[in-house]
């Protein structure tokens, strides 16, 4: 009789354990859907399971553990990957930029010609020398910055490597 119960408690007990162990993966698996933060915490809120279930299986807390480190470097990654683009997009308008003050120039010269007056020319001539440095040095800056995004770039990932 009694090992009748035994028998009956065990199983029940092993079903409970299941049944815990599959909410759990189930909540696991809705907060990365949601993209939300998978910690033990909100894990076990989400399972309706206590945090010590989850440390007193370690699999499911090395699960966890796992996403959650996985979570943060793909933030880091994220990151600086919109860092970067941005940066490429502020160089890219840049360079537009300056393609279209060179095709302005073009119009000018055009102009200047057609008028065909030296001191027009020379002033003109002083004029363009001016931006062209100037459009240089943005180039140049720009360039830099973002030779040194990507420098920080491959620092962070050899860092989490």
């Amino acid at each position: 009789m009694i090992n009748k119960q035994l028998s009956g408690l065990t199983k029940a007990s092993i079903q409970k354990s299941e049944e815990a162990l599959l909410k759990t993966e189930t909540a696991i698996a809705t907060l990365t859907n949601r993209q939300q933060k998978i910690t033990i915490r909100s894990v076990a809120e989400e399972a309706k399971v206590s945090v010590s279930y989850i440390y007193k299986h370690p699999e499911l807390a090395y699960k966890i553990q796992r996403l959650r480190e996985q979570q943060k470097y793909d933030l880091i990654v994220n990151h600086q990957s919109r860092k970067k683009a941005n940066l490429e997009a502020k160089v890219r308008q840049k360079e537009q930029a300056t393609i279209k003050e060179k095709d302005d120039l073009k119009v000018i010269i055009e102009q200047v010609k057609k008028e065909n007056n030296l001191e027009n020319l020379q002033a003109e001539n002083l004029q363009l020398a001016m931006e062209n440095l100037r459009l240089k040095q943005e180039l140049k800056y720009a360039l830099k910055s973002l030779q040194e995004a990507r420098a920080f770039i491959l620092e962070q990932q050899q860092l989490n490597s």
